[in-house]
């Protein structure tokens, strides 16, 4: 099967869906191509990586190579910073020289899409239309992006038969597609987000050189979070929650894996001071996807406290117990497998509660990483994933 991936955003050596589901489906036999736009995203942390790999963010149009998969970067024709919109110009063009069997578009909103619903009749594909959509990162608050929408319903009143199946990747995705678009039950499959199982793993190793690597010694315990840090995440309120609990134990520490604006970083850093615990944080710079299977081996709790993150399935998949938020859709799958422990968003109180309670509890931790590993080997694989996909596009 030849499948083309359609999607604003290529970014290597991520473990994000746009570029784990296309690797799982090569391995599976299909000939896979990738249409994305010819630059990273304007986000902190991929400066650095950019910067290493190809100088910036500015990648370049023209055909490049990601191991087994061929990626068509496409010149950016217009953006509009305001509303985060964009065209990509030659989509068209290009899917007729690739000429796949299907399309695989990310986003249901996104312009790109539109266009590949538009050309999924002359082109003859099937076409498949994932989304991502949540309510921390979909607001149409706006007249524009309240018009965009509008639009958006209409053009699918009168085309959205030319989707074979909408593939939300979350329950919370799911609902704002069933609610804002004219889609009936039955066209919808939910294709979670995973983990490479292979690489996120449970390892004694792993954990032994992830704890020199960050300094963490035996008796200490460590608390991670990871991801894009601003002001969504919460981390500050993160920081509350440990600053009383790290002076009755002086055994807790926090890594910290990721960037943050520099404006949240300043931020984040006097509440530290203020709170009296910077010296038990310890903050580790954006890294590629491979070297996060060390650091969540190294770490004895995760908790990411705000907007939801496809680190927390990969850090379940090495067997790390996480406390996120309950409530929130995205991490459904993880309560209803006793995977994770939940607090009231925002509370600082009840994060610390959480927190505590979790690191006195053994036999809970213990549960929650078996569980979590089961979850991960048994559905949320992106080897099983692919194939879930495949069956999709099948029938």
């Amino acid at each position: 099967m030849k499948i083309v991936h359609v999607m604003p955003w290529y970014i290597p050596g991520m473990g994000y869906q746009e570029n784990s589901l296309p690797i799982e489906q090569v391995k599976l036999g299909h000939q896979v191509e990738i249409i994305t736009s010819d630059r990273a995203p304007p986000l902190e942390g991929y400066k650095i990586h950019f910067g290493k790999l190809v100088g910036g963010r500015y990648i370049g149009s023209g055909d490049f190579r990601d191991g087994e998969l061929v990626i068509h970067r496409l010149d950016m024709a217009l953006v509009v910073k305001s509303g985060g919109w964009f065209l990509m110009s030659g989509i068209k063009s290009q899917l007729k020289d690739s000429c796949p069997d299907v399309v695989h578009s990310h986003g249901a909103f996104a312009s790109h899409t539109l266009e590949t619903v538009l050309f999924s009749e002359s082109l003859q594909y099937k076409l498949f239309v994932d989304d991502h959509s949540h309510s921390n990162n979909f607001h149409p608050n706006t007249l524009a992006k309240k018009g965009y929408i509008k639009m958006a319903k209409a053009f699918y009143r009168f085309y959205g038969d030319r989707v074979r199946c909408w593939m939300p990747v979350t329950h919370a995705s799911k609902a704002i597609l069933e609610s804002l678009l004219p889609i009936s039950g039955d066209r919808i499959e939910l294709l979670p987000l995973g983990a490479d199982a292979r690489r996120f793993r449970k390892s004694d190793e792993l954990r032994r050189r992830g704890r020199s690597r960050l300094g963490i010694s035996g008796d200490e315990f460590l608390v991670v979070t990871s991801g894009k840090f601003d002001w969504s995440k919460d981390i500050h309120i993160l920081l509350a929650a440990l600053g009383g609990l790290m002076h009755e134990d002086p055994n807790l520490r926090l890594a910290m894996v990721g960037n943050a604006p520099d404006d949240f970083a300043t931020h984040l850093k006097n509440l530290a001071k203020a709170l009296g615990i910077a010296k038990r944080i310890i903050s580790v710079n954006f890294v590629p996807n491979t070297e996060l299977p060390e650091l969540f081996n190294a770490s004895d709790l995760g908790v990411w406290p705000g907007d939801h993150s496809i680190s927390v399935i990969e850090a379940v998949g090495t067997g790390l117990p996480v406390i996120v938020p309950r409530g929130d859709l995205a991490y459904k799958v993880l309560f209803d497998a006793n995977a994770a422990v939940g607090f009231k968003r925002g509370d600082v109180d009840a994060l610390q509660i959480a927190i505590k309670s979790t690191i006195s509890n053994q036999r809970l931790r213990t549960y929650m990483s078996r569980r979590a590993e089961e979850l991960v080997k048994d559905e949320l694989s992106w080897e099983r994933i692919a194939l879930r996909s495949i069956n999709i596009y099948s029938r």
